[in-house]
């Protein structure tokens, strides 16, 4: 018997958590370990790399991923246009890239660079050969074969480098880890998708994909672009070490972020497009999303910034320590990726690429003029100025919510305020503890969490949350009845 649309999601849920906590949880424990075993250097290198590496994906990808995503079916000449598309575009970018290597390298002081890019560059084009398998099977709520891929690429691409590591090749074990990853996961997905290209491009296909993806890619641009922008200016007027520092901060944050919040984002998007015509369901759905998403990175992002130093120390030791103020900071602007994503999420969904794009050039103007008012103040003036434009930006997301959906930025906020309220009395908490007379260690920072965590769910038992609600009274039955079964 199909299942029904919830039934589809519930599982997809199930196995997007198993992917971003086993899969972002192997991947940090990698990241680990090589930043115990390499430099910040080395680091701040390899994020010099990335810059240009995910700017070129994303004309690779040129927004037809998303498209094909939003249809209700998928024709073969829409999997085969944009697969010839995303091929000839990655081919070309590699070019731009070998070519611009010694560029790059020039503008860092960084000679290693130019053949650092040319290499890892290679993986644009791998990478391409299975963007439209990863779409399908998106589009499909397919997350059961996507997390046995990342799984799979995780795993051989983190053994891999940490054996480079450990034998001394320094930046190269950071570089075949992504080469690696890729590599794998192109290959695993057309051997479990079973999707081969016929070959044939369709112009009305081209026309309809890429007339809905190219205000997708215009946003994009400008995303990435202003992502990086910050990794840019402080490997320019910095230091590669400087780099190094802010970029591991990130990969605290973002570790918070991909795993708690990307699961939900991950599995809503092709589900919530489905809804895109009921627009009561629709902002039902988005509202959900919200506290649901809140409901675990409001207070995650919290009890990290409170423990910055101790988790810094004990995880990848003394020589990272500079990078704690970084790390309490981008905690700060992480509490407003979620709700960003959220709104914009809405205008992908109900088809207005249109205004998705306006609002991305407009908070691009805000991230820029804090650009210009904080670098005078040097690194840490940037990141403040990098906050604030944040918080700024969300405003700005929240705008086209209230006009499409009737969803205010006022009703988001006492959507979410018990959250908010119960994660400052637990980060107050924590504050209180961490001073505690024992040497920090995995197992202290380990028992400090789970308490953490304890109390939070406590007091949203004893407040009775709609969170809370939904969770025992709807989420948790039907996981076990998916369970039950499937048994």
């Amino acid at each position: 018997m199909a299942q029904s649309l919830s039934e589809r999601s519930l599982a997809a849920v199930g196995w997007a958590i198993l992917d971003r906590f086993s899969g972002s949880v192997l991947s940090f424990v990698v990241t680990i370990l090589l930043a115990r075993l390499l430099s910040p250097e080395d680091f701040g290198v390899v994020a010099m790399v990335m810059i240009f590496f995910d700017f070129s994906a994303v004309f690779v990808e040129s927004g037809f991923s998303t498209a094909l995503i939003r249809e209700k079916t998928i024709s073969e000449a829409d999997k085969s246009t944009t697969f010839i598309f995303n091929l000839i575009a990655a081919v070309l970018l590699y070019g731009v890239l070998f070519a611009s290597a010694p560029y790059i390298a020039a503008f860092f002081h960084q000679p290693l660079l130019t053949t650092i890019v040319r290499v890892m560059g290679i993986s644009l084009i791998v990478n391409a050969l299975s963007i439209v398998q990863h779409s399908v099977l998106i589009q499909q709520i397919d997350f059961k074969t996507q997390t046995l891929v990342r799984l799979a690429g995780v795993a051989l691409s983190g053994s891999v480098a940490i054996s480079m590591a450990y034998w001394g090749y320094g930046v190269w074990s950071l570089v075949a880890r992504f080469m690696v990853l890729d590599l794998v996961a192109t290959v695993l997905y057309w051997v479990l998708v079973g999707w081969w290209p016929s070959g044939q491009f369709s112009r009305e296909s081209f026309r309809r994909l890429f007339g809905f993806g190219w205000r997708i890619l215009a946003a994009a641009v400008l995303d990435k672009f202003y992502f990086h922008i910050y990794k840019l200016l402080i490997g320019r007027f910095f230091s590669a070490a400087s780099l190094g520092f802010y970029s591991q901060a990130g990969n605290f944050t973002n570790m918070v972020i991909n795993t708690l919040f990307r699961t939900v984002q991950s599995v809503t998007y092709p589900v919530l497009a489905k809804l895109q015509d009921d627009r009561e369901k629709l902002k039902a759905g988005y509202r959900k999303m919200l506290q649901l998403s809140s409901f675990v990175i409001v207070p995650a992002l919290t009890v990290l910034a409170v423990l910055a130093e101790p988790v810094v120390m004990v995880l990848v030791g003394e020589k990272w320590l500079p990078c704690v103020p970084m790390l309490q900071l981008l905690c700060l602007s992480g509490l407003t990726i979620h709700f960003s994503t959220v709104n914009l999420n809405m205008l992908l969904v109900l088809g207005r690429s249109d205004l998705s794009l306006r609002l991305e050039i407009l908070k691009k103007m805000v991230i820029t003029l804090a650009i210009f008012a904080g670098i005078p103040f040097g690194i840490y003036g940037l990141i403040i100025g990098e906050v604030i434009a944040a918080y700024i930006n969300l405003f700005i997301n929240v705008w086209y919510s209230k006009q499409l959906l009737r969803y205010s930025l006022a009703e988001q906020l006492r959507d979410i305020a018990p959250t908010l309220l119960i994660s400052a009395l637990v980060g107050g908490l924590v504050y209180s503890l961490r001073n505690a007379p024992f040497a920090p260690s995995i197992l202290s920072l380990a028992l400090l969490a789970f308490a953490a965590g304890l109390v939070y769910l406590l007091l949203h038992l004893l407040v009775k949350t709609e969170e809370m609600q939904f969770i025992r009274h709807t989420l948790l039955p039907r996981a076990l009845k998916m369970v039950g079964k499937r048994s």
